[in-house]
């Protein structure tokens, strides 16, 4: 009886060891709470279906889905943050618009303590998402929720990101993410003028050096050469944070697509703390209506030691002219 056992156990592995070496290059592993995307046996991000462990440490209200984090660089760094003691609600690479009015109400996506608006994963597309040789997509939903509502949470929005993840080579990870924000109903959704909301990125508590006073540990570039003060607010083509994981440098640097609303868009660029997020509602509002999706569409480079501008110039102009 062993004997059957252990030559059933050694069969079952062989089956997993060979399916293994047949999964393509790019390629994604899933299970009920996430979903991992790789190139071979290298880490690339998590997308996070359900509330991560690390959640249940926290409020309740801080609680979220859909979203990735971590976030690894090519030699296993983790360039992305969550649940940090100063803003709890910043997880890894996240959407979420801040001062908004959706049915006469101040709904509010961002800031998670309001306990004003919820953003869940919602379901994959499976027959869209697949793996490949030099490439690997997955389409996956997140619902929006107004949760002042009367009567309970009233949906708002329905939105879907496209993740494509490209080989780039081993020491370089590149992906993509179109957001179609779809309106859910017949009432528009105003995000109003703000200083800051949209596609964010929330870097390595590494990243943070508590004392203000003090230079942060992770610098900021934009493509017009500036730092994270004097870029803040300006509208540049990409963001580029870059700093020093387990005394290793690494970084992400941000591309935003030219058919994106209003681009250039502006950037909050945070003064001391490792974040920073595309904001098309700076100087003035607009509204999300029905039947016309909010498009936004953002290349993401992943990289350990120090890119150059330059590098990062002619990932934009070959990123741009794609349609």
């Amino acid at each position: 009886m062993k004997r059957a056992i252990a030559l059933s156990l050694l069969v079952w592995s062989v089956h997993i060891v060979a399916a293994e070496e047949k999964k393509p290059l790019m390629h994604y592993v899933e299970d009920e709470a996430r979903i991992v995307v790789m190139r071979g046996e290298q880490l690339i991000f998590q997308y996070n279906k359900k509330p991560t462990e690390e959640a249940a440490k926290h409020e309740p209200h801080f609680t979220r889905s859909g979203y990735i984090h971590p976030v690894y660089s090519p030699s296993g760094k983790e360039v992305s943050g969550d649940f940090a003691e100063d803003h709890k609600h910043q997880h890894g690479l996240f959407f979420a618009w801040t001062k908004t009015k959706f049915e006469g109400r101040k709904t509010e996506f961002w800031n998670q303590k309001l306990e004003a608006g919820r953003v869940s994963f919602s379901k994959k597309h499976r027959k869209a998402s697949h793996s490949g040789r030099e490439k690997c997509q997955i389409i996956v939903e997140q619902l929006w929720e107004d949760i002042t509502a009367t009567g309970g949470p009233k949906p708002v929005l329905r939105e879907t990101w496209k993740i494509t993840t490209h080989d780039a080579g081993e020491d370089r990870f590149v992906f993509d993410i179109e957001s179609a924000q779809w309106l859910i109903g017949e009432k528009p959704l105003t995000i109003e003028k703000y200083h800051y909301g949209g596609m964010a990125f929330r870097g390595n508590d590494q990243w943070l050096n508590p004392d203000k006073e003090a230079a942060p540990p992770a610098t900021m570039l934009t493509s017009g050469g500036l730092g994270r003060i004097e870029g803040n607010h300006s509208r540049p083509k990409w963001v580029a944070m870059e700093g020093s994981i387990d005394e290793r440098k690494a970084g992400i640097a941000i591309l935003a697509h030219p058919q994106n609303f209003r681009f250039p868009q502006w950037v909050r660029l945070h003064p001391n703390k490792p974040y920073f997020v595309f904001a098309p509602m700076v100087e003035e509002p607009f509204q999300i209506t029905a039947g016309k999706a909010y498009v936004s569409r953002y290349r993401y480079v992943v990289y350990d030691g120090e890119m150059e501008a330059a590098e990062l110039d002619e990932k934009w102009a070959e990123y741009s002219s794609e349609r």
